[in-house]
């Protein structure tokens, strides 16, 4: 019963921790307790800490926090807050920001923050562009953007071209991409 005790409480000493350093103004820590906090269910607390560290310079807690308040259906702090992040180089918020210009038919918004993405060399984002693009229907688009992160080597890029041109019933391409896809890298 004892080890059981022991085990339980680490996660809790971890949490303790994690609130010190916090607050003692460690911004990594501070988007770490609003991670932990969150998953605990704990909105406000989550609201708080990735304020926190989202005013003590931490980037990927702007991202964190815009997406608590999309999700929470208040789509114009998050768009703030992703502009601020963006403008800081955050691919992710970039991606969030042509999400809600898609949604809302904004091409300048779109305009303004895809070139941007496709432009870096992290796959990640460019595919999930790419997908974006797929979603809303224009599929020549995400073609051209998942080209780019094929380029780096994405195999899950690579898959999804293989999926719109097998819409396109350009099956023979297809069959050969998805053989490349099968040995490339699955970036993430």
């Amino acid at each position: 019963m004892a080890s059981w005790f022991r085990r339980r409480s680490e996660p809790d000493e971890e949490l303790a921790e994690l609130t010190v350093a916090a607050e003692l103004g460690d911004d990594v820590a501070m988007g770490n307790l609003a991670v932990r906090l969150q998953v605990k269910g704990d909105r406000d607390g989550a609201l708080h800490w990735w304020g926190r560290a989202w005013a003590a310079g931490n980037v990927v807690a702007g991202f964190n926090l815009g997406m608590l308040h999309a999700v929470a259906g208040d789509a114009n702090r998050a768009q703030v807050i992703w502009e601020k992040t963006a403008a800081l180089g955050d691919p992710d918020a970039m991606l969030g920001l042509v999400k809600q210009a898609l949604e809302h038919g904004d091409a300048a918004g779109v305009e303004r923050w895809a070139p941007v993405i496709v432009a870096q060399d992290e796959a990640f984002p460019i595919t999930a562009l790419g997908l974006a693009f797929w979603d809303c229907g224009d599929l020549a688009r995400a073609m051209h953007v998942l080209l780019r992160a094929e380029e780096l080597g994405d195999g899950y890029a690579m898959e999804y071209r293989a999926q719109i041109l097998d819409v396109w019933g350009r099956h023979e391409e297809a069959d050969a991409l998805r053989a490349r896809a099968a040995r490339a890298e699955r970036m993430l």
